[in-house]
């Protein structure tokens, strides 16, 4: 505890506004300017989620949602001490039924984090009792009842079970410096031997989970201690195998908040939407503390963004409505014995079988399809029965479809055009298929091609066959009878779909999800993405690195360029405005920023929304001398509250894009001085006569001020050394998402620190477990002298000066900067001391 109140005095100016490079009208009232409908959000949800029968006084912690015949299953930690496990069932995500406890086994006392997979006909769920090893369980029913199947083979907490497309399996789980993944030999067997991998978070990292989408690993990590306001997800991405060293991006973590009502985000898992083509990531958040002590654990969603080799959350959202996930254009549950409704299905003629059905409503040329079916369900089949699905029918002479073979155990991808049918491409079945059980097909057809998924596994990838209008359905032949179940379809495939959904505003827009102004996509979103018209990299070389098309160099309206992040940018020029369906959390001051290459310096560029528009240039100023990208501030726009359409229109010249951030945003204003409470301090401080220094070196000490939304100012500050100490003093800047706890990494901010000692000055940019020394300089202190430092911050450039000295210290260009945030002091030595600080807006 401060042994006084403690205060920075913020000394003022008029309020800082970025200037703008000319004046426009309101949107709307200039021929050129592009006039949209508000984007509709008929229907919506909004985090946290509340469900029925949750743990009392616990909530929903560590939740894990099974996709599984159309359906989605919900599953969460049990309560210290209680046991069992419970579950939900949704058919949108967003409305849940209880479905009671799915096992009882008093193994299941305390059971942390259960997962369940489903594989031929079986559901496996893997969990930790009380964090003491793992135990497997099966049930034939995602609903349970789930019976004890393995003695417990240990390996700590949260294991998480990856299955890949040649049917191998993976299973990961918790451990201080990193994730660990382990081969499976079995559903029922883990291998032992384990490989630490780099996907660590500093400190502890629990809460592993893989996906795989476009040929890419996606892998989110969470981490450190579950009761820490800084607990966040990270991800990593990986091409060649869910095993090795990842690459860990540059815009993690992905999930982060310590506000105190919406904090201790984290322990996710990742799940495809009801479309088929969307994913969504389901974590937990904490709030109040239950009566045993620890906080209570609250269930949230939002969805996830896929540029590349690039991957983001549309929030996190909190308290917001957002747009609930989309459901498919058609879906039917069959199933049960269910005939099929001839409302919906026809019945036709086609050569080869005994019996074919197609639904009325017909996909478009992108497309995604579900078919769920048993296909044997009185066992052995003949040798020359076939089960197929049928998509892009047009009639008996013209259509696709693929071949299920049981007697060879093949998948067979077949065309029929103008009568004559052709064998594409066949793959086999993964070994021990069981087609007595059910079994799911999923196609995806576009411009990329046509994809052929098994239970989940990409078997086929034939990149020729490019997506066809037509209908979707199924046939077979004499002596089968199969029994159908859940089948849908979406006019999206491939991320397509992420070009559409709203997106939320503070946030960050990928250029590659925008909108042209006829109203197109400016490119696949999508793990395939490709190249638009004119695909020229950015430094001139072909954008085959990122998949994109090789080839045409040509320049175009909108082009597609890949970037060192492999995510894929747009080029505009003059008469290629780019938009975006937003939701704007609350009605105030944005600040902008652009991702660009160094080819956009000159461009003039006007941001318009429904309250009006902004002009902007890009200024060389903003690029280091050796970067080809920066991000580049363009300045503040007024937003209202709710949906709306935000546009980006070049005026002159030609820009490439990777993103735009928008951030809220304040000035600093006049007068202000800022107390202290216990959630702005970590460490103990003492305050005497406007000085600032810690009581003892016990612990590294940090005390944080100001507003979490400022953006450019200038800080003073008297530093002091009172005594010869190896320790360091650092003033913090532009810092956000500050926490402390016992098992939380030392680093817990996420901002700059220009750090003193030894006669050094160091800045380094901090992100919790990323810390980067940036720039340094050297500054001889005298014990007993206060030494004025000054540190200006406008855009992304920072400089520090010492006494009256017009050179700097030091001076940065960060190319991927931090843009707004408070100050803080930060010390773990007595032998420092920090007075008459200062904070102004720039001149």
């Amino acid at each position: 505890m401060a042994t006084k109140k403690k205060k920075i005095l913020l000394v003022a100016g008029a309020v800082f506004i970025i200037a703008c490079a000319a004046a426009y009208e309101l949107l709307g009232h200039k021929d050129e300017d592009i006039v949209r409908e508000a984007p509709a959000m008929e229907h919506t949800y909004s985090n946290p989620m509340k469900l029925e029968d949750e743990w009392e006084d616990y909530g929903i912690g560590d939740p894990y949602v099974l996709r599984h015949n159309g359906k989605y299953y919900l599953y969460c930690s049990t309560k210290d001490w209680r046991v069992g496990i419970k579950a939900w069932s949704s058919d949108n995500l967003v409305d849940w039924t209880y479905e009671g406890l799915v096992t009882e086994d008093p193994l299941t006392e305390g059971a942390y984090a259960p997962e369940v997979v489903y594989w031929n006909g079986s559901f496996y769920m893997y969990t930790s009792p009380a964090g003491k090893g793992h135990y497997v369980l099966q049930s034939d029913s995602p609903t349970g009842p789930f019976e004890v199947r393995t003695d417990n083979f240990g390996l700590t907490i949260d294991g998480s079970v990856f299955i890949d497309d040649d049917a191998k399996w993976y299973f990961t789980r918790a451990e201080t410096g990193g994730i660990v993944a382990h081969a499976m030999t079995d559903p029922l067997t883990v291998e032992s031997a384990g490989e630490k991998l780099n996907t660590s978070l500093g400190h502890w990292t629990e809460g592993s989970s893989i996906i795989k989408r476009g040929g890419r690993y996606f892998m989110t990590y969470t981490g450190n201690h579950v009761f820490s306001k800084g607990y966040r997800v990270n991800y990593g991405v990986k091409r060649d195998s869910p095993l090795g060293i990842y690459t860990i991006p540059e815009n993690n973590p992905i999930i982060i908040s310590t506000e105190d009502d919406f904090n201790g985000l984290g322990h996710s898992a990742t799940v495809m939407g009801p479309d088929m083509d969307s994913y969504y990531i389901v974590y937990h958040n904490l709030i109040g503390r239950s009566a045993e002590g620890p906080p209570v654990r609250m269930f949230n969603m939002d969805r996830l963004l896929f540029n590349g080799d690039k991957m983001s959350v549309n929030g996190p959202t909190y308290d917001v409505p957002m747009q609930a996930p989309a459901l498919p254009v058609f879906h039917d549950a069959l199933g049960d014995g269910a005939s099929l409704d001839e409302s919906r299905w026809e019945q036709v003629e086609i050569d080869g079988t005994a019996e074919a059905w197609v639904a009325r409503e017909a996909a478009s040329g992108r497309f995604t399809a579900e078919f769920n079916a048993v296909v044997a369900p009185s066992g052995g089949l003949s040798e020359d029965a076939r089960f197929s699905a049928v998509f892009s029918y047009e009639d008996a002479g013209r259509y696709r479809a693929v071949e299920l073979m049981p007697g060879a155990r093949q998948l067979a991808l077949k065309e029929v055009a103008d009568g004559k049918a052709t064998a594409l491409e066949n793959a086999p079945l993964p070994e021990g298929m069981d087609l007595a059980k059910l079994h799911a097909i999923r196609i995806e057809a576009d411009g990329d091609g046509t994809r052929v998924y098994w239970d989940g596994l990409l078997l086929i990838d034939n990149k020729e066959l490019r997506g066809a209008p037509g209908k979707i359905g199924y046939a077979w032949t004499s002596g089968m009878e199969p029994e159908l179940h859940y089948t849908a379809f979406s006019n999206d495939a491939g991320g397509s779909s992420d070009q559409a959904v709203v997106k939320h505003v503070p946030g960050v827009l990928e250029a590659a999800h925008g909108v042209g102004a006829d109203g197109g996509a400016t490119g696949s979103s999508g793990g395939k993405t490709t190249a638009l018209a004119g695909g020229k990299a950015a430094n001139g070389d072909a954008t085959g690195s990122n998949g994109a098309a090789e080839g045409d160099a040509s320049e175009s309206a909108l082009g597609g360029y890949s970037t060192p992040d492999g995510s894929l940018a747009v080029k505009l020029g003059k008469g290629s405005p780019l938009s975006f369906p937003i939701t704007v959390k609350e009605s105030g001051s944005y600040l902008f920023s652009a991702m660009v290459s160094r080819d956009s310096v000159g461009a003039e560029l006007k941001l318009s929304s429904t309250g009006g528009s902004r002009a902007f240039k890009v200024e060389e100023r903003w690029f280091a001398e050796d970067e080809d990208w920066t991000k580049v501030p363009l300045g503040t726009l007024q937003l209202e509250s709710g949906p709306q359409w935000l546009t980006l229109s070049p005026a002159r010249g030609k820009v490439t894009l990777r993103y735009i951030e928008s951030l809220e945003t304040t000035a600093v204003s006049a007068e202000t001085a800022i107390s202290y409470d216990e959630g702005d301090q970590f460490g103990t401080w003492i305050e005497e006569d406007g000085q600032f220094r810690v009581m003892s070196e016990a612990r590294d000490s940090k005390l944080f001020a100001g507003d979490p939304r400022w953006t450019d100012y200038k800080v003073e500050i008297d530093l002091t050394l009172t005594e010869d100490t190896l320790g360091e003093a650092a003033v913090l800047l532009r810092t956000s998402n500050e926490s402390d706890f016992r098992d939380q990494v030392a680093d817990s901010f996420m901002g700059y620190e220009l750090a003193f000692r030894n006669g050094r000055v160091i800045l380094r940019r901090i992100s919790y477990e990323i810390n980067e020394e940036l720039d340094s300089g050297q500054l001889e202190l005298t014990p007993g002298n206060p030494e004025r430092i000054t540190v200006k911050l406008e855009g992304n450039v920072i400089a520090a000066y010492a006494g009256e000295n017009d050179e700097p210290l030091l001076s940065w260009t960060d190319p991927n900067a931090f843009l707004r945030g408070r100050i803080g002091l930060r010390t773990g030595s007595t032998g420092w001391v920090f007075s008459n600080v200062n904070v102004y807006p720039l001149d």
